[in-house]
């Protein structure tokens, strides 16, 4: 199963992740098999979700299905994002189900009424509330994830666009999440343009035009930010030399490597991991022998 960049959905066994964000960073577009639903606790969150701007508020929630085309834009504003995987939902038939009545349903809470706006925030808060180390904190988030969905999925929530471009946009997502695969397991490779339209099934002129429609950048400045982001992994979680996560990041030199890094965070991959601490080995980032300034 294809997984996004810095997290895993496994929490206990359940595949199920809560994260709290107060600052949201800039944070590559991606796609991934789980359902996200996001709740803005404080401050206003905007994100791009499959080619349209979408902004909530305090109170309301974005609903992002499997599939779906995805980054949050920086901003202040506290954050609930709970992650998870459709299986713990129920059976494939149910989660197909599942997944065409949120396609078909509008993607935030904006429009709920004020009953089901306090239903959502009520069974969040159980989420947060739950005791991890108790014999019911499987059974507590298996059920309110259920409502959550149950709650998303409910067709007074359908949008008013009809089903033809529903199916129409499912298909592209599809054929988008065949080249996001094709990029995680081939980053570290050299990768052209016309091997990834190949993945996507359309010709390479055509293939750059739907991928800036879907993800609001092109092809080759969303492979660099995915191997940069990669290659904070390797700076922060291992004692790999400077030359060698250049390497296995994709680049084909150090410099390259530097510059790149450089231009995106603002700092060199060396200071950025002197920066933080390298949580398995305890060994001091200064250490690093790689000259890279």
């Amino acid at each position: 199963m294809y997984t996004p960049f810095l997290f895993d959905t496994s929490e206990q066994g359940l595949h199920f992740v809560l994260l709290h964000k107060k600052t949201i960073e800039a944070f590559p577009m991606h796609w991934h098999e789980e359902i996200e639903i996001a709740y803005a606790e404080e401050g206003e969150t905007t994100l791009f979700l499959n080619g349209e701007t979408v902004t909530i508020h305090p109170g309301e929630a974005v609903f992002i299905n499997s599939g779906d085309c995805h980054y949050f834009l920086p901003s202040k504003s506290l954050l609930t994002s709970i992650i998870f995987s459709p299986d713990i939902l129920g059976s494939e038939n149910l989660v197909s189900g599942i997944r065409k009545r949120l396609d078909e349903n509008s993607r935030t809470s904006a429009s709920w009424s004020a009953e089901d706006k306090a239903a959502l925030q009520s069974i969040l808060g159980e989420l947060v509330a739950a005791d991890r180390e108790s014999f019911e904190y499987e059974l507590i988030v298996r059920s309110a994830l259920c409502r959550l969905v149950a709650l998303a999925a409910d067709p007074k929530h359908r949008e008013a666009s009809g089903p033809e471009r529903k199916s129409e946009s499912a298909k592209v997502r599809e054929r988008i999440g065949n080249v996001f695969r094709y990029v995680e397991e081939h980053y570290s490779e050299p990768i052209s343009l016309p091997a990834a339209a190949a993945a996507s099934g359309y010709v390479p002129t055509y293939f750059s035009r739907v991928f800036k429609s879907c993800t609001g950048m092109t092809f080759y400045d969303y492979l660099t930010v995915f191997r940069i982001r990669k290659a904070e992994v390797r700076l922060l979680n291992t004692n790999d030399s400077i030359s060698s996560i250049a390497d296995a990041s994709g680049f084909s030199s150090v410099k390259t490597f530097d510059r790149v890094f450089k231009d995106l965070t603002g700092s060199s991959p060396l200071k950025f991991r002197k920066m933080h601490t390298v949580p398995k080995t305890g060994r001091k980032p200064g250490k690093d022998r790689d000259q890279s300034r």
